[in-house]
């Protein structure tokens, strides 16, 4: 009788082990809010014949309660509504809780494209004669997150973009 006792208390302790065990793991399943991402700077780094290099520079805020381990991203920028350029950024970051973080991103953009965006912009100046308005940009783009979360999160922003070079 004796034995039973202990058996059955083995078993009870094991089945509240396990659950325990398992509501830890589902506790790694949280969702992951959508970190915040803006752009900072932009610098040209190279020009070729049908290619331009750019330098964007990414800050990305973590409206988590847990740190974002960062293994990369991949973004889309469109500059007044038309595609400008590609890119990918593999350098891993770990963004804190409630914490910021600037991400290098290198991106690519077409110079046929770019030449025929200039040209629209210097057509539109000669129309309205009234100075430079600032460039509507658009980032899109998904954010992959290790640490043991392993997803990737998307991420969306709008801004503009000042011929100075200056975002806001």
């Amino acid at each position: 009788m004796r034995k039973n006792r202990n058996a059955r208390s083995i078993r009870s302790l094991s089945f509240v082990l396990f659950f325990f065990i398992l509501s830890g793991c589902a506790g790694l399943g949280k969702p992951v809010q959508e970190p915040q991402v803006t752009l900072v700077d932009m610098q040209m780094l190279e020009v070729k014949p049908f290619e331009a290099i750019f330098q964007i520079s990414l800050r990305i805020m973590n409206p988590n309660e847990f740190p974002l381990a960062l293994q990369g991203l991949n973004c889309d920028l469109k500059i007044d509504g038309k595609h400008f350029a590609t890119g990918l950024g593999n350098e891993p970051q770990e963004i804190p809780p409630f914490g910021t973080g600037i991400v290098p991103v290198t991106v690519y953009a077409s110079t046929l494209k770019m030449f025929s965006s200039v040209m629209q912009i210097v057509q539109q100046l000669d129309q309205q004669r009234s100075g430079m308005q600032p460039l509507r940009y658009e980032l899109t783009g998904k954010i992959r997150i290790g640490g043991g979360l392993n997803q990737s999160v998307p991420f969306h922003t709008k801004g503009e973009l000042n011929l100075d070079g200056q975002s806001r």
